[in-house]
């Protein structure tokens, strides 16, 4: 056939059959998809109001006085029975017939005595009158009001007092009595899906799946993308990243919730939900559990296992962001995937290693603006904007700061719309119904993730219980986040603040470089989503509720993205000759700012949680000399005058070269800082331990006290007779905890005036290997005081040794303007004697005090002889131990804590709290702590202990806790289900009482 002649025309009948085909194949596909997306938004959508199984807790009480630890405080229904008999009581004593509150308290619980043989009933700190002559008793209360009914008289109603608040119940009398108690908890979240629920998630999950499917089958259709350009530099600069994060992940410090997070995941056997644990009445962290779900894989493992997924979700956030983002954005620039690099390790080592959802929300918003740039480039674009509607609704119900993916989803809007409108085989309208029918069903994975295992009457009380108690901070107090940042603490460490004013400063100038609409002469015209990607999550930290500095880890992908995209348009803004004035303005403001930031962050303490600052450079003072301004002003201008020089001397090049040497220079500066100090620094009693902080501390118990020899007696002068502080008593067969004081010998300077000491000489036995000899001292030695032993064979001397306070592990921050605040420890301490010389047999303690100031006073105690047990034996014997959260992720062997489930939990029998003691909010009422009960029913007494190798370290302290004359939770539950309404459940909790 001739090449130039017309092609034969289409059998008519054939192709017009094809064709008609096609159209009604195109017409019945977008049909499907369009009924699948609305089918699959109406199941994620009724997912939160479907049918579940509510488990009902009954609490039944009747005999001893035991503790009873609700949560929330008051039940949803409460129910107590006296009979006549137990209501007259004991005619010759006032008698507590029941209480729900210890012993003196000021909480709202109900308290009911007999005096003189008739009762009096408290209830809500209100005294009820009763009618004469009652005889037997019936207090129904709920959370809408109480009755009593006496049996004499009409029932007592009080519509405004709801049911007491119960820690106890406590009687005076028999366990025969007949005195009663049946009380529901708040069952809120004590819920399960039922079958129906159950198939709405599946199908949801399955149409989602099939939206995906026809999204990329029969989406629209664009012009080839043009071929990627690839780096050579790729893979060895991934291959670094992944090594850094391997190395962070053994080394690393942990955040300061990591405990908090480990426990709301380790509990979820006891409560069959993620809730709080050691606050706010356990509430429910519903409906943003996503992440905390995926962990309860790992919920029992060590702390490497525990951070791991937040390693590999570094490593995927990596991956997406050097080729989804830097590389497609900056394509032709060799430097922007190394330098993205150093940006992406200095966002991401602050804020990254740990159990906290950040991580995953840089994850999802990264995943989210990569799958949309690509979308953009895709010769198939409707399979890449279903996987980023997948991933932004996924991303939301990992944790609020999420939000910001939707916001990322909105910058990216007009270019979403364009795609979306393109025309296919089916008409316009249709086409766009069925792809955004089928990209909200792919969102609406969010709402599958949320409310699979929770409901919308459980979200709601969970949010009425996070606002009451807080914090729950309005968007104009968004600068205490800032103020946090700005701190001394581990709130402001120098790495997060370094990371935060970094990209701050590249919001800055991308700013300045998209409303000069620079980036398209650069040849970057992906900046303004990116940047409205980056300001969204500033945007969305404005409006979540808490003001934490660990949020902004969310910005730990498309935050590093940006700055490496604003070095390489710097570099291009440079090089344009018709942007020379540009250049000049971007070079000095941004020099400044970039210079100005790095300094402020580097005036910040290289400061972590404990144990991470045992030994770390600059952990108490600031990063010096890094954080002198000059230093980095001299960086920028050195890199532009090499620049000009290296460039034939052309202005531009050299002044935007500054601001992008100070911003690469600080990151790595930043990367080396923390790497360099967590090597040098390792502490290997905690970090390698199997089971870290239990094999790292030393118990020290009492066993015997030492006792002065016949004949010798203390000479004070100045000095008084004081006590110890009480201790746990040396273990018996009774499981009770008993208090004693480890000597009777003691003496005090705290009389205004000077003085000195000299104990009597005390007999000292043979040491047996895993003793040592120990005594109490309280003061200051060595500051104007002075502390000596003497040890002695008979009336020979064998030595004197000066007792002082070793060097403090972690000192307050050295403020460059103001100076330091002066370190030190008064209160009781133990002091342990090594070695004592061979030979000796007795000896004693000589004191001074030559100080006239307040607190220049010294106190000691007599030396006793103390075991020395590492702290997971006393574990193993102690019972229900309640770790602090600031400690428990450092106690990954540790499997006997108090379980919190069914409204109740349980009454610990030790307590391991950090250095600043029980000041804690799982012992605060005001915060909703869980344990709020253990501190006004028990009397807690400390086991002396210390942290081996570290004598400067103050890790903590061991509390044994004694509950008197109550018993430990004697009572029993019944557990019965009942099937509700996703929208129905128990009313509000009932806070004004």
């Amino acid at each position: 056939m001739d090449r130039w002649s017309s092609p034969a025309p289409p059998t008519s009948t054939t192709d017009a059959g094809r064709s008609r085909n096609r159209r009604w194949a195109a017409w019945c596909w977008h049909l499907l998809a369009l009924c699948a997306g609305l089918a699959g938004i109406g199941c994620a959508v009724a997912l939160p109001f479907a049918p579940v199984w509510a488990e009902r807790t009954e609490v039944h009480w009747s005999g001893e006085s035991t503790t009873a630890l609700f949560a929330p405080y008051r039940p949803a229904e409460f129910t107590a029975s006296v009979p006549c008999p137990a209501l007259r009581g004991t005619p010759d004593r006032p008698t507590t017939v029941l209480s729900t509150v210890s012993e003196g308290s000021a909480r709202d619980g109900l308290v009911l005595t007999t005096r003189d043989g008739e009762p009096h009933l408290v209830l809500g700190q209100r005294e009820v009158p009763l009618p004469a002559g009652t005889c037997g008793l019936r207090i129904e209360s709920g959370a809408h009001g109480t009755a009593v009914r006496t049996g004499i008289a009409p029932p007592i109603l009080l519509p405004e007092v709801p049911a007491p608040e119960v820690f106890a119940f406590r009687t005076d009398l028999d366990p025969a009595a007949g005195v009663s108690v049946t009380a529901r908890p708040y069952s809120w979240f004590d819920t399960a899906p039922t079958r129906g629920k159950s198939d709405l998630a599946v199908t949801a999950v399955v149409l989602a799946a099939a939206s995906l499917l026809l999204l990329v089958a029969h989406g629209p259709r664009a012009p080839a993308a043009a071929p990627r350009w690839r780096s050579g530099l790729r893979l060895p600069v991934d291959l670094a990243v992944a090594g850094v994060l391997a190395l962070w992940l053994l080394i690393g410090p942990n955040t300061e919730d990591d405990g908090f997070a480990m426990m709301t995941v380790r509990n979820y056997e006891a409560d069959g939900y993620i809730g709080n644990y050691y606050r706010w009445f356990n509430a429910a962290e519903a409906p943003f559990t996503l992440v905390q779900h995926l962990m309860r894989a790992v919920a029992e493992e060590g702390p490497a296992v525990l951070r791991a997924p937040s390693a590999v979700a570094g490593l995927l956030t990596w991956l997406l962001l050097s080729r989804g983002i830097v590389a497609p954005l900056c394509r032709g620039s060799r430097a922007a995937v190394p330098l993205a690099s150093v940006f992406f390790l200095a966002c991401w080592l602050p804020f990254g290693l740990g159990i906290r959802p950040e991580p995953a929300v840089a994850l999802g918003l990264t995943a989210t603006v990569a799958a949309l740039f690509k979308a953009d480039r895709s010769a198939a674009p409707a399979g890449w904007l279903g996987l980023a509607a997948a991933s932004a609704g996924l991303t939301v119900a990992v944790t609020p700061t999420g939000i910001a993916a939707l916001v990322a989803v909105a910058a990216f809007a007009p270019r979403v719309l364009r795609l979306l409108a393109r025309p296919g085989a089916v008409l316009l309208p249709l086409a766009v119904s069925a792809r955004l029918a089928a990209l909200g069903c792919l969102g609406c994975l969010g709402l599958v993730a949320m409310f699979a295992d929770s409901t919308w009457t459980g979200v709601r009380r969970a949010t009425h219980l996070h606002e009451a108690f807080g914090p729950s901070l309005g968007w104009y107090q968004e600068l205490n986040r800032y103020a946090s940042l700005l701190s001394t603490g581990t709130w402001g460490s120098a790495s997060k603040r370094l990371a935060v004013f970094l990209v701050l400063v590249a919001v800055l100038l991308a700013a300045a470089c998209a409303l000069r609409r620079l980036h398209y002469y650069t040849g970057i015209p992906g900046l303004p989503p990116l940047l409205g990607s980056v300001v969204g999550v500033f945007a969305v930290l404005v409006v979540v509720p808490s003001k934490w500095t660990h949020h902004f880890g969310a910005l730990a992908g498309v935050g590093p993205a940006l700055l490496a995209v604003v070095v390489v348009l710097l570099a291009r803004v440079g090089a344009l000759e018709r942007a020379r004035r540009e250049a000049r303005l971007l070079g000095v403001v941004g020099g400044l700012a970039a210079a100005g930031a790095a300094a402020l962050a580097f005036r910040g303490p290289n400061a972590w949680p404990f144990p991470g600052e045992l030994g770390l450079p600059w952990a108490d003072t600031p990063v010096r000399p890094l954080d002198s301004p000059p230093l980095w002003l001299a960086v920028g201008a050195l890199a532009g005058l090499g620049t000009w020089a290296a460039v034939r001397r052309r202005a531009g090049p050299g002044w935007t070269a500054m601001p992008g040497a100070v911003l690469g220079s600080a990151a790595l500066a930043g990367v080396l800082v923390l790497l360099g100090s967590f090597l040098t620094a390792r502490d290997d009693r905690v970090s390698t331990a199997d089971c870290g902080l239990a094999e790292a501390v030393e118990v020290l118990p009492l066993r015997a006290a030492l006792h002065p020899v016949p004949g010798s007696a203390a000479e004070p002068d100045g000095f008084t007779p004081t006590d110890v502080p009480l201790e746990p008593a040396p273990p018996t067969a009774s499981a009770a905890v008993e208090a004693v004081r480890a000597t009777p010998h003691a003496w005090a300077s705290t009389a205004p005036g000077t003085g000195s000491l000299s104990t009597p000489w005390f007999a000292l036995p043979p040491v047996p290997d895993g003793h040592v000899v120990a005594l109490r001292v309280a003061g200051r030695p060595g500051d104007g005081t002075a502390l000596r032993v003497e040890f002695a064979a008979g009336d020979r001397t064998l030595g004197t040794r000066e007792l002082r306070d070793p060097p403090p592990a972690a000192l307050p921050y050295d403020d460059p303007r103001r100076g330091r605040p002066a370190p030190g420890r008064a209160e009781w301490r133990v002091f342990t004697l090594d070695a004592p010389p061979p030979g000796a047999d007795r000896l004693r303690l000589r004191a001074e005090d030559r100080s006239t100031a307040a607190d220049g006073w010294l106190a000691v105690g007599g030396p006793v002889l103390r075991e020395v047990v590492p702290l997971h034996r006393v574990l193993a014997g102690a019972g229900p131990t309640l770790v602090d959260w600031p400690l428990s992720f450092h106690f990954p062997c540790h499997r006997a804590y108090p379980r919190v489930g069914g409204g109740t939990a349980a009454s610990p029998r030790a307590l391991i709290t950090p250095a600043a003691g029980e000041d804690s909010m799982a012992y605060d009422p005001t915060m909703g702590g869980v344990f709020a009960g253990v501190p006004a029913l028990a009397e807690r007494y400390e086991l002396p202990s210390r942290l081996r190798g570290a004598p400067g370290a103050v890790w903590g302290h061991l509390l044994l806790a004694s509950y008197g004359d109550l018993a430990r939770d004697a009572y029993a539950t019944r557990v019965h289900r009942e099937r509700i309404g996703g929208a129905a459940g128990d009313p509000p909790y009932p806070f004004g009482g």
